[in-house]
């Protein structure tokens, strides 16, 4: 740094100033910001121009700052302690030294998947940071990313806000799933046996999408099913199925994983429905974070093993 001239950045003359105030003297002011005393001299005239006022005026030992210059000062120096602030460079984050938390909405399946390798993860290498899953929501989700209430959407949005970014996961069939042991079933389900049966759902809004699109392809085949128990969560799903002759179509990984709790077959669906997509959302605004970057490849990573 040799010399200040009219195309430098503001930010250094201004740092100038700061310094000039300290020491009350160009030769020691252009030592300290290892200027040349007339590149010094050159800024404190830059700077009386600046803000129309002498600033410093000759002293027998040192130079006297005027009035103006004392009352800039202090503003002087929070305006640049601000600019510091912002132009800083952002931190490392450290996971195992982190007491962040993140709030995630996610369809219950993948909670059910997610929540327990997560907490595995989360308590060897980053044991401070808290996690809360918050039930789908899909009226209130852009209002809440908005305020920044939740931090990631797990699902699939149709027609995603242009302030969301997203990142695909994964793809699941749906399945149906009976009690083993069934009278009717053993292994296998006609579309005849599916639409004439009756069947245990979530409630919506929550599960819309997946139960939209078995809707539409059982109204193709000219049928409509009969949901004779509907029901809040997955588990009071997968204990009714079990103890009955109901049915329900469920994505394939939570079939699974429910089938090892519970006395239940998993059946390939008889009717032709797309693939349950889960893809990852979050704002705009936290697409750089460090801490954010992390916990989005922590989920990517995890529901990758499925």
């Amino acid at each position: 740094m040799n010399d200040l001239n009219a195309g430098q950045p503001d930010l250094k003359l201004l740092r100038c100033f700061i310094t000039l105030m300290a020491e009350r003297s160009v030769s020691r002011a252009a030592a300290r910001l290892g200027l040349s005393q007339p590149a010094t001299s050159h800024a404190l005239a830059r700077l009386r121009r600046l803000f129309n006022d002498p600033l410093l005026l000759k002293g027998r030992s040192a130079m006297t700052p005027t009035p103006r210059a004392l009352e800039l000062e202090t503003e002087v120096r929070q305006l640049v302690s601000g600019l510091d602030r912002l132009t800083r460079p952002v931190a490392e984050f450290s996971p195992a030294a982190s007491r962040a938390r993140f709030v995630v909405m996610t369809p219950e399946f993948i909670e059910y998947l997610l929540a327990p390798r997560l907490v595995a993860h989360l308590q060897e290498h980053a044991p401070g940071i808290d996690v809360v899953f918050r039930t789908s929501d899909p009226e209130h989700a852009p209002d809440w990313f908005e305020s920044g209430e939740i931090d990631l959407r797990l699902g699939w949005v149709p027609d995603p806000s242009p302030l969301l970014r997203m990142k695909m996961l994964l793809r699941d069939p749906l399945v149906c799933i009976a009690r083993r042991g069934h009278p009717r079933l053993k292994g296998r389900i006609s579309a005849a046996q599916y639409l004439e049966a009756a069947h245990v759902r979530v409630e919506q809004p929550r599960t819309r999408v997946s139960t939209g699109a078995v809707d539409a392809a059982v109204a193709a085949l000219g049928g409509r099913l009969r949901i004779a128990l509907q029901v809040q969560n997955a588990f009071a799903l997968a204990h009714a199925v079990a103890q009955s002759s109901l049915l329900s179509t469920v994505p394939r990984r939570l079939a699974l994983a429910v089938a090892e709790q519970h006395p239940l077959q998993v059946l390939p669906l008889p009717i032709e429905v797309p693939d349950v997509r889960i893809a990852m959302y979050w704002h705009e605004r936290n697409h750089k974070q460090p801490a954010q970057r992390w916990f989005r490849q922590l989920i990517a990573d995890i529901l990758r093993e499925f």
